[in-house]
């Protein structure tokens, strides 16, 4: 009876540990960065604030326009558009599907104004076949300090 008390506490205790019970912080070599290393090199400074202040950032939708590059029903057509926009263009670009169509979509202007300097400028650059289309976009608020 003695035997099967022990064995039952010895495994019990077996189980029972942590599975980084064994292990020693103190064995580390480096310690755990306090800041992104990468932005700090980039910027000089630590990021921690700059971090804090995007993660609190609100997106909102409000109405607006987008300038329309490409609609097609192929997918993979749409991907590689996608792709080539994106490395193009310096502003937002989006991939939208409405049945049965993909398009794809550039900019986040407030006003129809601004839409046509865009689209001018980019006929300049050689995109042709752009339109202007009525959207919904996105509005980033940072919060006030």
């Amino acid at each position: 009876m003695k035997f099967i008390i022990y064995l039952v506490l010895i495994t019990g205790s077996l189980f029972a540990q942590d599975s980084l019970f064994w292990f020693d912080m103190n064995t580390v070599r480096d310690p755990l960065p306090k800041t992104p290393k990468v932005l700090d090199k980039i910027f000089g400074t630590s990021q921690l604030g700059v971090l804090d202040s995007l993660k609190n950032a609100h997106i909102s939708t409000k109405d607006g326009f987008r300038l329309q590059m490409v609609e097609t029903s192929l997918v993979d057509e749409a991907n590689l558009n996608l792709r080539k926009f994106r490395e193009a263009l310096s502003d937002s670009v989006y991939m939208i599907f409405e049945a049965p169509f993909y398009k794809i979509r550039y900019g986040n202007f407030v006003t129809k104004k601004e839409a046509e300097i865009e689209k001018l400028k980019l006929n300049r650059e050689g995109y042709q076949d752009i339109w202007i289309v009525r959207s919904r976009i996105e509005q980033i608020n940072y919060p006030s300090e």
